[in-house]
């Protein structure tokens, strides 16, 4: 619902149409004067301004003016008399959106508010759409001087010259989207945006209108089209982390976006063509998603033109070395330390296997930058830091059941309690998207283990 922020001191001029524009389906904020009205708009911002022009104390153009500094993008429509042109005249030239004479008719009154109000959405739409979009100017550094680290730098730079799609392979945490970044800042399409999209933490209902966009009164509460994610990668490159999270209805959709560059915002009538890359990255075997029937089998072979597949941290261990200490020299000067690391330090932490990868070891060093005394982080802090499990005594521990959905209950709850209920922290540690952690977390609700 929009806000209207409508401003007269005619009370009964004032009320009578208070009640048609609620009657439209707005929320207004009714003011008596200027003062009351810019008080109104710091505390409750509006989507669109009605003001009178000619009020006792302060008036319409000062309250135009302070109306603008406040909110540059606000559309402000000015109310006006027969015979006043001159004053709307000056009005639009210090910035009103539109000006209309009293008595206004109704019908015009609605349009030319639809049009504000269309038109506030556009901007804050360029804005969402502007801090998605990130062209990603200069080369993106993969650290790492481990071989399948300098191979994995050559492959994305090969892949990057093509203009294939590209499915991106490996663990939580190892890099994907750093690969996905470094694959679009040395490709043709540096200039044009990158979007990236993490399927798993859009609500299943609203991933169609997102990837897609909707025109306005599609559904309840489209009261303006909004340009979907893929159309504002025009010309660049949009990045599907997730990729297996996707919704198996949106995916027909999503397949003729990416074979034929064609897509349909929900409740428009004709289709759109873009000009996108198609960089998706999985922590899942897409093959077995396909198998159990949870993912199209012509999408994956239309997104797996080209396959880059990440290591884990454990297969490069060489490569702890040298992204520990650049995390720590990150951290140190967010912290305003001087810290660095003993020679056993870096040794520890190489021994560990991190399960949970660079994602994991950046945390580490995070935690050790702000929680160590001295400026010399040693392998006692490390092990003390870590809170690693000992893998000896897990495995040689009796499992309370050999229940495969009862054991993903224990470590559920358990993932719960410790980062205090927290889902996404959960989550996380649990090495699952955000979305199937409240899938397995429904299931166990409607199914609990006995």
């Amino acid at each position: 619902m929009s806000r209207v922020l409508f401003v007269d001191d005619d009370a009964t001029f004032r009320r009578v149409l208070a009640r048609e524009l609620r009657d439209f389906g707005h929320e207004v904020i009714a003011c008596a004067d200027g003062d009351a009205a810019l008080a109104a708009a710091l505390d409750q911002r509006p989507d669109v301004a009605l003001i009178d022009l000619r009020m006792p104390g302060l008036d319409g153009m000062e309250l135009l003016g302070r109306l603008l500094r406040h909110d540059g993008e606000l559309p402000v429509i000015v109310l006006t008399g027969h015979g006043a042109v001159a004053e709307a005249v000056a009005a639009m030239r210090a910035g009103a959106y539109d000006f209309l004479t009293k008595p206004t008719p109704l019908d015009a009154l609605e349009q030319v508010l639809r049009r504000a109000l269309e038109r506030r959405g556009l901007l804050d739409d360029n804005r969402r759409l502007r801090r998605l979009a990130d062209a990603g100017p200069g080369p993106v550094d993969i650290l790492g001087s481990h071989p399948r680290t300098v191979a994995l730098r050559e492959l994305t730079d090969r892949v990057a010259r093509a203009d294939a799609h590209v499915l991106v392979e490996g663990e939580n945490g190892t890099g994907k989207e750093l690969v996905a970044r470094r694959i679009h800042a040395a490709s043709a399409r540096r200039d044009r945006p990158l979007v990236v999209v993490h399927g798993g933490a859009i609500p299943d209902d609203l991933v169609e209108a997102e990837l897609f966009g909707h025109e306005r009164g599609a559904f309840t509460g489209a009261d303006r089209r909004r340009i979907g994610l893929l159309e504002a990668a025009h010309g660049g490159t949009v990045f599907l982390d997730e990729i297996g999270e996707l919704p198996l209805g949106v995916q027909p959709a999503l397949l003729r976006a990416v074979q034929f560059g064609e897509l349909r915002p929900v409740g428009a009538s004709e289709p759109r063509h873009v000009d996108i890359r198609i960089i998706a990255a999985t922590n899942r075997s897409l093959p077995d998603e396909i198998a159990a029937g949870r993912f199209r089998e012509d999408l994956y072979y239309r997104l797996a033109q080209l396959v880059v597949r990440v290591p884990p941290l454990r297969a490069r261990r060489s490569d702890v070395r040298e992204l520990a200490v650049r995390f720590l020299a990150t951290a140190s000067r967010a912290s305003s330390r001087t810290v660095s690391f003993a020679d056993d330090a870096l040794a520890a932490l190489e021994a560990l296997d991190w399960p949970g990868n660079v994602r994991e070891l950046e945390n580490v060093v995070m935690r050790v930058a702000l929680l160590v005394d001295g400026p010399l982080v040693s392998a006692a802090d490390v092990a003390g830091l870590c809170a690693h499990p000992d893998p000896d005594r897990l495995a040689s521990a009796e499992l309370p059941t050999l229940d495969v959905r009862e054991l993903e209950r224990i470590a559920i709850a358990a993932a719960l309690r410790k980062h205090a209920g927290s889902k996404p922290k959960a989550a996380a540690e649990l090495g699952i998207g955000l979305k199937t952690l409240y899938t397995k977390l429904a299931r166990l609700r409607d199914d609990p283990v006995r």
